[in-house]
């Protein structure tokens, strides 16, 4: 795979690491946390209790089956400062579509499922299919599908265990952390489902209970993801972040910046994916 194969392919994952909507251009901006909010917050503080916390912020996830959505991107490096455009459609627990475009011209496409990823650049006219581990090699982090889909909405990851985290209080914003964070037994697949374990962060609109950002890690991993979410705005009565910013450390550190507009929710979307017969196929490594 050569070195543009491997930008595009790396851009057209991380991009979809991000999606929101924007019907309204008003930016919605939280009055401080009710004494009643507060209270609780300081029952929960009281006996290191997250599960008042935990409840809250389910109750106010972004809930869809369909998303459609465009965005805008800009990707630092080190080294290199680079921007496009795409679309984004998702069917919940079951696909994310991406298309990926530059000046107007379809670069690249992905398709994932829980267990497969399709690719296609455009440009170099090349192809390839592989299972959902290569997200993780290729990033050098364990992500599964569903921690990719909670990423995208800013949700949290809804198969993994909640009774393992601390609960405090931050300058008026909640933090929920863990240093043993692992998934539900009964949605364990594999070995390495088994023997993940998460570091993760999660700082809370006390308000809102909105994520405000998410720093995840995998114990004994040299890597950290780090979601920042912003600029929230009602779309379909639900609040949702029109502004994501990404932090990736690993090997290099790498920043993404993320914006949106046009989303659509729970509209039957079509995910077209048709490898053409002149396409080579390549190996991922």
């Amino acid at each position: 795979m050569n070195n543009l194969t491997k930008l595009i392919l790396w851009l057209t994952i991380l991009s979809g690491v991000a999606l929101s909507s924007c019907k309204t251009t008003k930016v919605i901006i939280p009055p401080p946390p009710p004494p009643e909010v507060k209270e609780a917050i300081k029952d929960s503080l009281k006996d290191n209790h997250s599960t008042y916390v935990f409840d809250k912020m389910k109750q106010n996830q972004f809930k869809y089956k369909w998303l459609s959505a465009k965005f805008n991107v800009e990707y630092i490096t080190d080294v290199n400062n680079s921007s496009f455009s795409g679309t984004l459609r998702m069917l919940h627990d079951s696909v994310i579509w991406i298309s990926i475009s530059k000046m107007g011209f379809e670069g690249a496409r992905i398709l994932i499922t829980e267990d497969t990823v399709k690719f296609i650049n455009r440009q170099d006219k090349l192809f390839f299919i592989s299972d959902f581990n290569y997200i993780n090699r290729f990033v050098n982090n364990a992500i599964d599908f569903d921690m990719l889909q909670a990423i995208i909405v800013g949700n949290d990851f809804k198969y993994y265990e909640n009774d393992k985290f601390k609960v405090s209080l931050d300058n008026d914003q909640i933090r929920l952390s863990t240093i043993n964070r692992r998934k539900l037994k009964k949605y364990v697949r594999n070995l390495n489902d088994h023997n993940k374990i998460l570091v993760e962060n999660i700082t809370l609109d006390p308000v809102t209970f909105k994520i405000n950002d998410v720093t995840v890690k995998e114990v004994k991993a040299n890597n950290k993801l780090k979601a920042t979410y912003s600029n929230y705005e009602k779309i379909a009565d639900q609040l949702f972040p029109i502004l994501l910013e990404l932090a990736i450390s690993a090997e290099k550190e790498i920043k993404i910046k993320i914006e949106f507009t046009k989303c659509i929710i729970d509209e039957p979307q079509s995910f077209p994916f048709t490898i053409p017969e002149s396409y080579d196929e390549i190996i991922p490594k």
